[in-house]
């Protein structure tokens, strides 16, 4: 099913929910959303192939060139944004091999240029990675995954793809001063999961011993400036707000977010109680993007002229 709400509505109601009309969805094939940008949307029908850049109000679509990875890929990795220096929305695929003990068959990675309208070969990470999300979150010209490294150890990190300089880079992953635990809070009761773009920022739940954090990466690339935007407390926060990612929020305390990947939950930070509405009961859960709706086509590129 595909479908969209309007933020504002209220989620008790089924009838706010619209049907989304997606041409060339395939029967048993689910739409796997890749990103959104400009009220313009990416999604692909399989891990290697059929990919759409999409416009969810008008229905203008545009099939990419397929980009020719391995569809033998252990693990892939996607993403889409837009680079601003040069007026180009770009599509990231990255093709990890099937690992067994002690060995890693591989990688690949293609990057599309609706400009060129062709997928041209980038370095990957060297390094195997384990990553809890295939796609990418757009933030700062740059699309990031929150990563675990299985070299020299394990290691949890955020790696990001400039789009601009079309390379990947590290940033810094937050950290809690121990002055701010509990003192009958131990350190293992804290886990980082769930990064967003929330607001323009880079967004991490935080599950703490008794309550929910919300933080948010204040200034881009700078370690120290990740801050708590919000504080939910909670008396079971790993039964009720575990798997809870952020999806959009507002200067009046408003937020929006996915819940147990199988509804929509809105809460006013202000208030103790909050609304979900459940959009699939499907065991593995659905995926949302958020967009705002435009005229932009991506059929504007005129091919003849690039």
């Amino acid at each position: 099913m595909l479908g969209f709400i309007e933020i504002d509505a209220p989620f008790w109601d089924g009838s706010a929910v619209r049907d989304l009309f997606f041409r060339f969805k395939q029967r048993g094939r689910a739409v796997k959303m890749v990103g959104s940008c400009n009220g313009l949307v990416c999604v692909t029908l399989y891990n290697h192939k059929d990919f759409y850049i999409w416009n969810p109000s008008t229905g203008a679509h545009r099939k990419l060139p397929d980009p020719e990875v391995s569809p033998d890929g252990g693990t892939y990795k996607y993403g889409f944004g837009y680079d601003s220096s040069s007026g180009d929305y770009k599509v990231l695929v990255a093709s990890y091999g099937a690992r067994n003990p002690g060995h890693f068959l591989g990688s690949e990675g293609k990057l599309f240029s609706l400009k060129r309208n062709s997928w041209i070969r980038i370095q990957v990470l060297d390094n195997p990675y384990e990553s809890y999300y295939s796609a990418g979150i757009l933030c700062n010209g740059a699309l990031h995954w929150e990563v675990v490294l299985d070299e020299p150890y394990k290691c949890q990190m955020i790696v990001a793809f400039n789009l601009a300089e079309e390379k990947f880079i590290n940033v810094p992953y937050p950290s809690i001063p121990i002055e701010e635990y509990d003192e009958e809070e131990e350190v293992i009761d804290i886990c980082f999961d769930g990064l967003r773009n929330l607001g323009g920022r880079l967004c991490f739940t935080c599950y703490r011993s008794n309550f929910v954090d919300l933080l948010v990466m204040m200034e881009y690339g700078v370690q120290q400036s990740w801050e708590r935007m919000f504080k939910v407390v909670c008396d079971d926060p790993f039964g009720l707000f575990m798997n809870l990612f952020a999806l959009w929020s507002s200067s009046a305390g408003q937020f929006v977010g996915i819940y147990k990947r199988q509804e929509l939950m809105r809460k006013f930070f202000e208030e103790e109680t909050h609304e979900t509405f459940v959009f699939c009961r499907h065991p593995d859960g659905w995926e949302a993007v958020v967009f705002a709706e435009s005229l932009l086509s991506p059929n504007d590129y005129d091919l003849d002229d690039v």
